[in-house]
């Protein structure tokens, strides 16, 4: 089969020491089986906010694995009106390109953005073919965390045609999938249907590296590394941006246990507000910033630590890829967020809960976890076990390709 594969802001399999996201693994595991792949992305790095291409750009990984990278306007922040003109770019460039090129006898489009799944979800009906609609984020619903409520009215107003063209992009998906349970319940009452055969939650997961030295890490962070033998190294990963997941509340967190030397915070990762990190934590011995990892760095650090947070600056009831990392080590989470994330950390007692910006709440957490090493070595585990089950990315993109087969076969005969 040839099956497209639509999505935007991923990593994309060019690095080999970059780590893979959930496009790139299920592209992987759909290529291995002998299907054509053609992967419709943007030509901005999401995450470093560079160009990784100066015009629209097709290119093959592998031979029948290809990549096309649309090129938007950019954008410098996450948050801006620019990155929603860009979505809109690429989303009519989908439009345009779309027709053009043999048709696939499925298409799996990541949403957000809101506005290329809904072109996605068009061409797809045009044309007969199969489409599943993989929700990540409640797009446009999330914008309006980011304004006070007595403006919420307004917005949706203002925002009609977009919260439309979600209702109908739903309508459209031949099949939900989801990377939580509560999002799929959220696609299906923008859909006006319950649940069927072809919905499905599919969790982020994380892959482990096979990694079996770490020499050139070692030597790299061999500074970090003298002062941070036999440590409790408290561990975040990460953008270092101005969104609801900022790690900054650590250096809060850090000053109120600054009396206990034994206890470190590494943080990792790369952002727009970096340079403010740096210069916010220069004065506190017990943090240490490693700046952006990849694979083997994430692996390395992850095989240092004792504990990893997830931050949160607000309720937000969203997945994190963060925790799917941590877990793969073993590591208990400390976590703001609250749904599906909170209900797993309670459920199987894989570390703590604590409401976001609560600084003392968060000092608890970890001193807890530092002062019981009975129950650091349960919770420990508990998350071994839990990722084994759960959130093995290898088991859960199996099942994803399995599933996109299925709806694929399973359709084809209706669309004829």
């Amino acid at each position: 089969m040839t099956i497209w594969l639509v999505t935007i802001g991923e990593i994309l399999p060019i690095d080999s020491k970059e780590k893979k996201q959930r496009t790139a693994l299920l592209a992987d595991t759909l290529w291995k089986k002998g299907h054509n792949i053609l992967w419709w992305t943007s030509a901005l790095n999401h995450f470093k906010k560079e160009w990784l291409f100066k015009k629209d750009t097709m290119f093959e990984i592998s031979e029948g694995y290809k990549i096309f990278a649309l090129k938007g306007s950019g954008y410098k922040k996450n948050i801006s009106l620019s990155r929603f003109i860009d979505h809109r770019i690429i989303a009519w460039k989908f439009k345009k390109f779309a027709s053009r090129i043999p048709k696939p006898d499925i298409i799996v489009v990541s949403m957000p953005p809101h506005d290329l799944a809904y072109e996605a979800a068009v061409f797809a009906k045009k044309n007969d073919i199969p489409v599943l609609v993989d929700i990540r984020d409640p797009w446009p619903d999330i914008f309006l965390n980011h304004i006070p409520k007595i403006f919420h009215v307004l917005a949706r107003v203002i925002l009609y045609k977009d919260f439309q063209m979600i209702k109908k992009t739903m309508q459209m998906a031949d099949g939900l999938i989801a990377v939580t349970n509560t999002f799929l319940q959220w696609g299906l009452k923008y859909a006006g249907r319950n649940k069927s055969p072809n919905d499905k939650v599919y969790y982020l997961g994380y892959k482990k590296p096979m990694i079996n030295d770490f020499l050139n890490v070692e030597q790299k962070f061999s500074l970090i590394l003298e002062k941070l033998r036999h440590k409790f190294i408290v561990f975040f990963v990460g953008s270092i941006s101005a969104s609801y997941h900022n790690p900054f509340i650590l250096l809060k967190v850090a000053q109120k246990v600054s009396k206990n030397k034994n206890i470190h915070f590494v943080i990792a990762g790369d952002g727009e507000l970096f340079n403010e990190l740096q210069i916010s934590s220069r004065n506190l011995e017990n943090i240490s910033l490693t700046g952006w990892l990849n694979e083997d760095e994430i692996e390395f650090w992850l095989n240092q630590a004792k504990i990893g947070v997830c931050p949160a600056t607000k309720d937000v009831n969203l997945p994190t890829n963060k925790a799917y990392t941590y877990l793969s080590a073993g590591l208990p989470i400390i976590s703001a967020f609250q749904g599906d994330l909170k209900e797993i950390i309670e459920k199987y007692q894989i570390g703590f809960y604590y409401p976001p910006n609560d600084v003392d709440a968060l000092v608890k957490c970890i001193l807890n976890l530092y002062q019981n090493p009975e129950l650091y070595i349960r919770m420990s585990e508990n998350a071994k076990k839990i990722f084994s089950e759960m959130f093995d990315a290898d088991k859960i993109y199996r099942e994803y390709a399995k599933h996109v087969e299925k709806v694929a076969k399973q359709l084809k005969d209706t669309y004829v």
